[in-house]
């Protein structure tokens, strides 16, 4: 996989700088394998900062989607996120989404007490792509949850980001495994977790 990776990076950065050669400076000079070699060095460093993301049309995809967490909590949001799954408040099963509903403890980040006490997440996942995957998950002062006591809805969402770096198996073990990164929403937008009904209208709509 490594030499793979590194084939691709040094015959990038060899074109690259073909085309600066050949069509940039019409020179017919032999391309130097040192700067073939210092190009490929920096496609890496690139490849491994955020800003190589934006080229990517998935990472586009998956911030889009997050960016509905940011969305007042009300029925145009939980629609908004439902579509995603061919679903909207009308054509939920409440019961199946019930029957996974569990009671939050009091020293979760999301508790909060008459607001957010229980909270279930969507049996109907899904995977966008090979890179992406979704759920979504509800929050509710009651135990049964249904369209007019959600509180608050977050769109969870996963991106493989391709990009790999060496970390320990397990605490266990030191044997070196190479391991994906992985974004999830919270790593790219902030969820609007107010309730609905509360001063909500005042938040971002865009």
């Amino acid at each position: 996989m490594v030499i793979f990776f590194l084939l691709i990076i040094f015959s990038i950065s060899y074109f690259i700088l073909w085309l600066i050669y050949r069509k940039a400076f019409k020179s017919q000079k032999k391309i130097s394998k040192i700067l073939v070699f210092i190009g490929g060095i920096g496609l890496i460093i690139f490849y491994y900062t955020p800003y190589s993301y934006y080229l990517e049309p998935s990472y586009h995809e998956f911030k889009k989607m997050c960016k509905l967490n940011e969305l007042p909590n009300n029925e145009e949001k939980y629609n908004k996120i439902l579509s995603y799954f061919g679903l909207s408040l009308d054509t939920l099963d409440w019961e199946e989404l019930n029957d996974g509903t569990w009671q939050l403890k009091e020293n979760s980040s999301d508790y909060k007490k008459g607001v957010f006490e229980y909270a279930s997440i969507s049996r109907n996942r899904s995977k966008i792509n090979y890179r992406l995957r979704i759920a979504a998950g509800f929050y509710s002062n009651e135990s049964k949850i249904n369209r007019y006591n959600i509180n608050a809805m977050r769109m969870y969402s996963a991106w493989q980001t391709r990009r790999y770096h060496l970390e320990q198996e397990s605490m266990a073990s030191y044997k070196l495994v190479w391991m994906e990164e992985e974004l999830i929403c919270a790593d790219v937008v902030k969820d609007n977790m107010i309730p609905k009904g509360e001063n909500n209208e005042q938040q971002r709509t865009d």
